[in-house]
């Protein structure tokens, strides 16, 4: 048995677009707006699926598990993190910090700003790794306040909007 935990809006789903929108489930089993989210563009292969590296996953629903191996304060380690399950011919798809550099290869970062919001920031800035750690923080405060009450395993949806049932008043983390 799984539960509700993460949604994911993307802005887009083909195309050049990176930038999508994080909710994460509240204890009172409502949806909270998190963060922005960062990934790669959908690249296809010739069947039309997403190339074995450097591109986004497919729209759908991911049961998520626990990683972590350093400390995600350390410049090499990604510490707590949560890896998708089941998502095909790719594998080790995570939701982690970013790093200043923004670079990863498939995987899903929740940051506090995108290309469209009012700010200064660029990568390499060292808050976009700031950032990112204390959304993970929250993330997994989240988790383990959940996980006391839940079976299962949590979940991840990603999709191209959000259903009306999980409108929520959307006040940002990071304005």
């Amino acid at each position: 048995m799984a539960y509700d935990f993460l949604y994911i809006v993307r802005r887009v789903y083909h195309g050049e677009n990176n930038w999508g929108d994080m909710f994460i489930k509240t204890v009172d089993d409502k949806w909270e707006w998190l963060s922005y989210t960062y990934e790669l563009p959908w690249n296809p292969d010739v069947k039309g699926e997403s190339t074995k590296e450097k591109s986004r996953i497919k729209i759908g629903t991911y049961q998520l598990k626990v990683r972590e191996d350093g400390d995600s304060r350390d410049a090499g380690g990604k510490g707590w993190r949560l890896e998708l399950k089941k998502t095909g011919h790719r594998s080790y798809i995570q939701i982690h910090r970013a790093h200043t550099s923004m670079y990863i290869e498939g995987c899903i970062l929740p940051v506090h700003f995108n290309s469209l919001s009012s700010t200064s920031i660029q990568k390499g800035d060292i808050r976009i790794r700031t950032k990112s750690l204390e959304l993970m923080e929250k993330i997994e405060k989240r988790y383990n306040e959940l996980k006391k009450s839940k079976n299962g395993n949590p979940t991840l949806d990603i999709a191209a909007k959000l259903p009306p049932k999980h409108l929520t008043n959307r006040v940002h983390a990071y304005a």
